[in-house]
């Protein structure tokens, strides 16, 4: 069967499926080792403890009534006498950095107060280009604390705060959190350069965190970690290594947290807008004049101090710019992920893989999200929207059997108009013993008079140079589930990956990484259905030069494939000002294929631009051309566009915003950020958190 000429595999995907539901066959082998494997891990318990290292580097929990001033000095009485953090490891090496950090940590009845300095004997070396916050740091040197106030030593119970030479802020929140200031917390940073180095201080309220409700003194995870560009060092206070295994963090003793306050808060939202729009009478079109005026808000409210409660009516979701889908071949459904921030509020709680795909659920007119912890151990979170033509609802559940293993379950429901009710059943869990795990997930679909499932079962290795992995999986040609992101039905096989990176910290080579994955598998009438083979490798440089070369082959259905590719990347971790080249040629789904892309970043004065472009000869000459222009008046307050040219059309939008901080944000904005092609529309819209 031939693709057609205007599509990926659309039509070849739709055959496919279409012929796998005619067979009711089940993968009973598979099936059954999948529950053989819920039964080893929820027995591994004292497996898993015996393995836990433990941990010599802890610090004293020290309660001062003179709290320091956050100015990036530590000339305040109360860091004299802290106790200090000292002896910070190189992850990679394991031995004791060339360039050490002293931390030092104190508290009050209302915030945490960090001082670390790191000592740098290259000043004039030390890298900070960010000046917004909640901006992930790259390319530069970084400091960052972290903090398990439930000492579960889970990542899904660790908050870090992270800070650059410039005192730019970027806070991670256990359960997730919406980018508003007021509703990360209001915490505060500084930083400055000083002859031997830099000196960070933070200020963190208990206000912004969830811990446990407690009368008596308590131990805490903690742990102070830095990235250093110059040499690529990561190096830790209590060294987690490169895999970051959290239960060799380091302790607090002897903490005693202040009660917690319950807080409601309330987030609404105005917006007035103005656009044209074209009717069509007969052979004519006719221009018309709209104008449109709505209101929304979200709420916030700490329903127990560990369980917060979280509402959206009437959502904005127009003026939301959403990433864009690619151009690449694909033979299923691309994936795009979602920026709304109702979805990321909580959304670690939420993360049950290609179970929940948020972009799914297209339109809602009001919202409930209930999460947080039910114990020391145990997170639960609800989530439920509603929309006229669909309603949809989800319930999760994590329990922590020990620092190193873990088992949670998922329920998934949605209903849509005129359909059948699709509800679907999740376990999954994993274990760790050292530096191996084993890991499984179940799932079962119910649509309709049809049922099916889906399961993994697999081991992970995970050492400080090697990492692989192998799992069997399969997923019946009945499965179903509308929330999800599943591009294919009706296959069961097998994947063996793994690769090798390594780091030196002088000399011409900064990292080298080699990769290989492969999976094989089959439809359930035994068919072929993948045969892939998939190799690449990366050189990256100290003078910051990316090279990089992969190949991918093998066959899909009838189709044979043979994919290489090159790329160049030039000052390849500043994210403000580099450029990248790459090139793609072959052979997929049986015609010859030649891809060429390039990325070219650049800041100066203020303004930043950014253009991606690509260009791909297959079935059909097809291009895509992303370009963004900002201009920061301030690190709250810019101007930006992006430009969106495709083959199909052109969209261009305009905003100016006042965004990320606290107070009143407003954004104006001619156009339609996600529409296909440039709309005649202007908006303006006001926040403003009470």
């Amino acid at each position: 069967m031939r693709l057609s000429k205007f599509t990926t595999a659309e039509n070849y995907v739709a055959h496919r499926d279409t012929t796998n539901r005619r067979t009711k066959q089940k993968t009973y082998p598979i099936l059954l080792l999948v529950v053989l494997s819920f039964t080893l891990i929820t027995n591994l318990n004292t497996w898993a403890e015996e393995n836990i290292q433990t941990v010599k580097k802890e610090l004293l929990a020290v309660k001062t009534e003179q709290p320091p001033t956050v100015d990036g000095a530590l000339d305040d009485a109360c860091w004299q006498d802290a106790p200090q953090a000292t002896g910070f490891i190189d992850e990679r090496t394991g031995e004791l950095s060339k360039s050490q950090s002293v931390g030092r940590l104190v508290y009050t009845d209302k915030a945490i107060y960090l001082g670390v300095y790191l000592y740098d004997d290259m000043p004039d070396k030390i890298v900070a280009r960010q000046t917004k916050d909640q901006t992930r740091f790259q390319g530069e040197d970084w400091m960052s604390f972290s903090l398990d106030p439930f000492h579960t030593h889970q990542f899904s119970d660790r908050n870090f705060f992270m800070a650059n030479a410039l005192g730019t802020k970027y806070a991670h929140l256990a359960t997730g959190r919406a980018e508003k200031s007021e509703w990360i917390g209001l915490w505060k940073a500084a930083a400055q350069v000083v002859d031997d180095g830099w000196i960070v201080e933070m200020e963190i309220p208990w206000q912004m965190l969830d811990y446990p409700d407690t009368k008596e003194p308590i131990r805490m995870g903690i742990n102070i970690d830095r990235g250093q560009q110059r040499t690529g060092a990561r190096t830790w206070w209590s060294n987690l290594g490169v895999n970051e295994f959290n239960e060799n963090d380091g302790h607090w003793v002897n903490v005693l947290p202040p009660p917690r306050q319950r807080e409601l808060k309330f987030l609404p939202y105005l917006i007035g807008g103005i656009s044209e729009t074209e009717d069509s009478v007969g052979a004519t079109s006719r221009s018309r004049r709209e104008y449109t005026a709505r209101a929304g808000a979200d709420i916030r409210y700490e329903v127990t101090p560990q369980l917060r409660l979280i509402g959206t009516a009437n959502p904005d979701f127009d003026n939301i710019e959403q990433a864009v889908e690619g151009i690449d071949f694909s033979y299923g459904e691309r994936y795009v992920p979602d920026r709304r921030p109702f979805f990321s509020e909580g959304g670690n709680v939420y993360n049950v893989g290609q179970l929940f795909h948020s972009r799914r659920i297209e339109d809602m007119d009001g919202g409930l999200k209930l999460f947080g912890k039910l114990g020391k151990n145990t997170s639960v979170g609800t989530l439920g929207t509603y929309h006229k033509n669909n309603q949809n609802f989800i319930l999760s559940a994590s329990q922590s059997l020990t620092a190193t293993s873990k088992i949670s379950a998922a329920f998934l429901s949605h209903h849509k108009r005129d359909n059948p009710l699709n509800n679907v059943g999740h376990i999954s869990g994993n274990a760790r013993r050292g530096r191996l795990t084993i890991f499984s997930d179940l799932t079962q679909t119910w649509a309709d008079e049809s049922d099916g499932r889906e399961g993994t079962i697999g081991l992970r290795y995970a050492g400080p140079l090697v990492q692989s992995y192998s799992y069997a999986f399969f997923r019946d040609p009945d499965f179903v589930n509308h929330l999800g992101y599943h591009p294919f039905t009706g296959y069961r096989g097998f994947t063996l990956g793994g690769g090798i990176k390594n780091e030196w910290r002088e000399g011409i080579v900064r990292s080298i990484t080699l990769f290989a994955h492969s999976e094989a598998s089959n439809t359930y009438e035994g068919d072929v259905f993948r045969r892939n083979l998939r190799l690449f490798t990366q050189l990256l440089t100290h003078s910051d030069y990316a090279v990089s070369a992969s190949w991918s082959g093998g066959r899909f259905a009838e189709f044979t494939d043979s994919l290489f590719g090159v790329s160049l990347g030039i000052r390849a971790s500043d994210r403000f000002n580099n450029v990248s080249v790459d090139y793609d040629w072959g052979e997929q789904a049986g015609e010859p294929i030649y891809r060429i892309s390039g990325n070219l970043n650049l800041r100066a004065y203020g303004f930043t631009a950014g253009l991606t472009s690509q260009i791909q000869w297959h079935f059909e000459r097809r291009y895509q051309q992303i370009l963004t222009l900002t201009y920061d008046f301030s690190p709250a307050l810019s101007l930006g566009s992006r430009l969106i040219w495709q083959v199909e059309d052109i969209n261009i939008y305009f905003a100016l915003r006042r965004s990320g901080y606290a107070g009143t944000d407003f954004f104006i904005i001619l156009g339609d950020p996600n529409a296909q092609e440039f709309k005649q529309r202007l908006v303006a819209k006001v926040i403003r958190a009470f």
